[in-house]
């Protein structure tokens, strides 16, 4: 009654008042409105720290950018979605509170406004109360970044108010949205009836609901699917994305769906599992909204980290294809001087040399990227170089335009499929490139080809190179020899103090030092779970803890102790298992999508290992909260509790 009494009085009393009355929901909102204000402020640190670094041309951080640029779009949706249903779940907890609020003549704008002001309340002190420690939380990536050679020893994040702002300009909106929603049911209601309805949940959803479920479904699936239309990196990373989409379209389809299979399944279930099976599924189908609230972070944790490990596998068996397919040498001569490369060509059994080097530069992708955000505008890149006259027969990236002896021209480049989708630019357009001496030249595009993952997206020539690096030698080179001649030729290169290898062994050799590089990815893969699983154990605790009347009222009527904790456990095991359900058909697509724009029509490739783990995850956080609350919420008599 206390919140009853102040939602007439002044905003910000009234919002301090319902806060001390709903302590319990109060407290698991602001446990994940803390840790996303963490999340988003490491990650605004190290985007900062990259566009910071690129502007000040240290070409040692040029990645980091790039980096959180691609991991904050992946954070934000699980942000976004679980904040949303955290926020959903705690306003609906409190329906009859809302429904007697009006049944005693509050307006439902005074309700609106009551509701706003707690939100913006909890959420102004929980976000700067998770993102100044997530500030210096993000400089535990360092020995990450300086291990995986994105930046160099010595290198310091920067630290400064902008990532913090970022985490409570973003969250609010979010959390404002959520609320509104979830409290526009009851709001709808006349007073009589929000009243008698707030202790039961309306089967079915909403017309609006639908419709955007079904929107958010089409949707994921045409995207899961567009590398099809799209294939290469620029449609497999869109299909990624699908798995968050079917994701959300199951939240809101959540409850139809809950009651819909449970309803033809139950009776059956309820006879071979008796008492405790019939009452746990009489909870679920009855509480659909209440079981989707708990579902869906356990759903969404089990698709982002199978569908990141299943793309991190697939670009990688992409790229080894890729590289396989398009270096026709038998051996592959690395760390030469310029006097071993002259040599390898006059060494008997060798057909052909091709000399080849690599250069760091940054091109520019976007011509009108506002000044103060004018690093993000470069791509960091490492280039390959090619001799003048072409690379031959012995180095082929699937060239579907152009010439590549066309690079023998000074300032010209070749691009890849993929950039050129990227950059909407073709043969006979220029690109901007940085080179390492800071000087920048209007590269014309003279060739189009295929493999991006294997070669990259750019290739340049020596005579480009050779005016901004007069320096640069030759670091590989690749040696064909003729019929049989492999071995005897490996056996003079090792004479001559050259290490080489035959290709195979180059190709896994590139792929290994790739995989080692993906250690960072694994790390912010494991904070973004650690996110999603902490807050999927925070309402499940939610959930469970607000039905200690549920419980009390079931007492009373005859059902035992054991009789409510068996229940749990099959309550547990619902929760679970439908979490898995729609967690695995999300990412079905988008596992599909991805191989098919990176590999064609063959097997996609799946983290397996990672799919189990968070199939096992999933299920033990259901449990291991679920039926623990029960127990404390059972101890003692019914007699010693609040009936209500």
């Amino acid at each position: 009654m206390s919140t009853m009494t102040a939602t007439f009085g002044p905003t910000v009393r009234n919002a301090r008042a319902a806060v001390r009355a709903d302590r319990g929901g109060v407290a698991g909102t602001f446990i994940v409105l803390v840790l996303a204000a963490a999340l988003i402020s490491a990650t605004g640190v190290v985007m900062e720290s990259g566009i910071r670094a690129q502007a000040d041309g240290a070409g040692d951080a040029a990645l980091l950018a790039t980096l959180a640029g691609s991991f904050a779009g992946t954070a934000l949706s699980v942000v976004v979605l679980v904040v949303a249903s955290t926020f959903a779940l705690a306003i609906r907890r409190r329906r009859r509170e809302f429904a007697l609020m009006r049944a005693v003549g509050a307006t439902r704008r005074q309700v609106r406004r009551m509701v706003g002001a707690e939100v913006l309340l909890v959420t102004a002190v929980a976000a700067p109360l998770g993102a100044v420690p997530g500030l210096f939380a993000a400089r535990l990536l360092t020995p990450t970044l300086v291990d995986s050679g994105i930046v160099s020893d010595g290198f310091q994040l920067t630290l400064s108010p902008f990532p913090v702002l970022a985490a409570i300009v973003l969250l609010l909106p979010v959390s404002l949205l959520a609320a509104r929603l979830a409290a526009r049911e009851t709001l709808r209601m006349p007073p009589t009836a929000a009243v008698r309805e707030a202790s039961v949940e309306k089967p079915g959803i909403g017309r609006v609901r639908r419709i955007t479920a079904a929107v958010l479904a089409v949707g994921g699936l045409s995207v899961a699917f567009s590398s099809v239309a799209v294939p290469g990196t620029v449609g497999a990373a869109a299909a990624a994305s699908s798995a968050f989409l079917l994701v959300g379209a199951a939240a809101l389809a959540g409850p139809l769906l809950v009651t819909r299979l449970l309803g033809h399944s139950s009776s059956v279930l309820a006879r071979a599992g008796g008492v405790s099976t019939g009452l746990a599924l009489a909870n679920t189908r009855g509480f659909a909204r209440r079981l989707t609230s708990a579902i869906v972070p356990l759903a969404l944790a089990l698709s982002a980290g199978t569908v990141q490990t299943s793309v991190d596998k697939t670009v990688s068996e992409a790229a080894t294809r890729q590289l396989d397919a398009g270096l026709h040498a038998q051996l592959v001569a690395t760390g030469l001087t310029a006097d071993q490369v002259d040599r390898i060509s006059d060494l008997p059994g060798v057909r052909s040399a091709t000399a080849l080097s690599t250069i760091a530069t940054q091109v520019r992708t976007d011509d009108e990227m506002p000044s103060a955000l004018s690093g993000l505008a470069w791509e960091p890149n490492q280039m390959w170089v090619l001799p003048e006259g072409g690379p031959g027969d012995a180095f082929d990236p699937d060239l579907t335009a152009g010439s590549l002896a066309d690079l023998d021209a000074v300032d010209t480049v070749a691009i890849s499929a993929d950039t050129k989708f990227d950059l909407g630019k073709g043969i006979g357009d220029r690109v901007t490139v940085r080179f390492p001496d800071d000087t920048e030249t209007d590269a014309k595009i003279v060739a189009v080809y295929d493999r991006s993952l294997g070669f990259g997206g750019y290739l340049v020539g020596a005579s480009t190179v050779a005016d901004h690096d007069p320096d640069a030698a030759a670091t590989t080179v690749l040696v064909s020899t003729s019929p049989g001649a492999s071995a005897d030729v490996a056996s003079e290169l090792e004479d001559l103090g050259v290490p080489a290898q035959s290709k195979d062994a180059y190709v896994g050799s590139v792929q290994t030092a790739a995989a080692s590089s993906q250690h960072l990815s694994a790390v912010l893969l494991l904070a973004l779970l650690a996110f999603v699983g902490l807050a999927a154990a925070n309402t499940l605790v939610m959930t469970t803890a607000g039905r200690r009347a549920e419980l009390d009222l079931l007492r009373r009527t005859g059902a035992t102790r054991t009789q409510l904790l068996r229940m749990a456990w099959v309550e547990s095991l619902i929760t679970g298992a439908a979490a898995w359900v729609i967690g695995t058909v999300a990412v079905i697509p988008a596992v599909l999508g991805v191989g098919f724009g990176l590999l064609g029509a063959s097997v996609p490739g799946v983290g397996w290992t990672a799919y189990a783990l968070l199939s096992v995850l999933v299920f033990a956080i259901s449990v291991l909260t679920i039926v623990p609350t029960v127990v404390r919420s059972l101890r003692g008599p019914v007699s010693a509790r609040s009936a209500g």
